[in-house]
């Protein structure tokens, strides 16, 4: 982590799109600038412009390229002050000229965002000069030198264990724009799981862009579970988004042998339909998925929610193969379903595939599958009714409290007992009732719930 201080007193907020690897980046960059003297100012709380703001950039969707677009042009016009730094993926894969054009004083692209302290201070000592960083990441096997003391924005607390990926999806930039796969030290991230623990955070979130295949001189995520359950403070271990065809007998028996491991799992299917999961190059068909959500079952329980992703429009994907993804989905009893409509990347397989489905039928089979996902997700909640669980709280305001329960799901309590409700506390609840895939205890105003699931 940087020592220098000549940033002391400066004042910075952080903007963050994209995945939980992008959180935890947003995390450790603050962390990082509190470091070298600088005072966080959240973005929602600040009343004038801030000295400096870092957007963390997404890149995975043509969609994602056009908000991050959005947030860089709307940070300059509304703090037209302010240093405007943009780093992640979306800065790896754009030129100097476009981000100039978005008003970006400093581009780092990634395994670079440890030095974001040092080009800040060398940028205010030749205000107004454009600077850049960049390096190939595909010849890079270098961890990034990020490290995080405490969460500033969030409850919990996700941890980076993992980047890059190597599995060659045909739809996918991420190779490209965050390198091969690294792994890095069981030693670092039981540090960095020991110092946010120690600092009250009571859940830790294991993340990576292909979090199954980490393996440092000997441990794997198996053993980085049994490791980071055995830290003080630990209560709650989740993972982030798992590749199916790494969830392993090991992994499971490790995650069950867990007392703070919480039975949830996001593997994402992305398609149910064979043809289609080979064109994309997944490694893996709809009856492998379906053996591994039973495995995982088998191993953490029955009550175990398996959350998952879908991609909708795939090049050639017909009604038939539509409809066999929206059937396993359905056979398989899975909770929350993230959509997204197919976006083409430039420079990747799927890209240039052909058979494109026509934007019309992508738009009403996206509508059809996110009614699904809501019917899945509130058929999982409802079996939470009447069961006591407990919740980490996010918000406590006006007598309400909510938070995740340990299976992920959305649960709204009264709060009677406020020393308990307080942010980042751990509260028993039981819930009553369900609007959706939400579910509330017993004194709750529905009008001061709002009803949505996502993070």
């Amino acid at each position: 982590m940087s020592e220098c201080r000549s940033l002391a007193g400066k004042t910075f907020s952080i903007t963050v799109l994209g995945c939980r690897v992008n959180h935890y980046e947003a995390e450790a960059i603050a962390s990082m600038l509190e470091s070298s003297g600088a005072v966080f100012a959240p973005l929602c709380a600040r009343s004038a412009n801030p000295d400096i703001i870092v957007a963390v950039t997404c890149s995975i969707t043509s969609a994602a390229d056009a908000t991050t677009r959005k947030a860089l042009r709307r940070a300059r016009r509304e703090n037209p002050q302010s240093l405007l730094v943009a780093c992640g993926c979306w800065a790896q894969a754009a030129t100097e000229e476009e981000a100039i054009s978005l008003g970006v004083d400093i581009l780092i692209g990634n395994r670079v965002k440890g030095l974001i302290p040092e080009m800040i201070e060398r940028w205010h000592e030749s205000p107004g000069k454009f600077a850049c960083k960049k390096i190939d990441v595909a010849k890079s096997p270098e961890w990034d030198r990020m490290s995080l003391d405490r969460p500033r924005m969030l409850t919990r607390a996700f941890i980076k264990v993992q980047d890059g990926c190597d599995r060659g999806c045909s739809y996918c930039a991420v190779p490209s724009l965050r390198g091969a796969h690294v792994s890095r030290s069981p030693d670092d991230v039981a540090e960095e799981i020991s110092s946010v623990a120690s600092h009250g955070t009571r859940e830790i979130i294991l993340t990576g862009i292909q979090l199954g295949s980490y393996e440092y001189c000997g441990t794997t995520l198996a053993g980085l579970i049994r490791r980071a359950s055995r830290i003080e403070g630990v209560r709650r271990l989740r993972l982030g988004s798992l590749e199916p065809f790494s969830l392993t007998e090991e992994l499971l028996r490790a995650a069950a042998e867990s007392e703070a491991f919480c039975r949830h799992l996001h593997l994402p299917v992305q398609s149910g339909d064979d043809g289609v999961l080979a064109s994309m190059r997944r490694g893996y068909s709809s009856s492998d998925f379906a053996r591994i959500v039973g495995m995982a079952r088998d191993c953490l329980g029955d009550e175990t929610h398996i959350s998952t992703d879908l991609i909708v429009g795939f090049p050639g994907e017909g009604e038939e193969a539509f409809s066999n993804s929206m059937r396993l989905l359905e056979d398989l009893s899975v909770g929350k379903v993230h959509v997204f409509p197919f976006s083409p990347r430039r420079g990747t397989e799927a890209a240039s595939m052909g058979a494109e489905v026509p934007r019309r039928v992508v738009k009403e089979r996206v509508e059809r599958a996110l009614r699904l996902s809501g019917e899945l997700a509130a058929a999982y909640a409802s079996k939470w009714i009447g069961k006591t669980d407990s919740i980490l709280v996010e918000n406590a305001d006006s007598g309400t409290a909510s938070g995740w329960s340990r299976h992920y799901v959305k649960v709204y309590a009264a709060a009677q007992d406020t020393g308990n409700c307080l942010k980042g506390n751990e509260l028993q609840v039981n819930p009553k009732i369900s609007i959706g895939s939400i579910l509330l205890c017993e004194g709750v105003d529905v009008g001061k719930v709002t009803v949505c699931d996502d993070e």
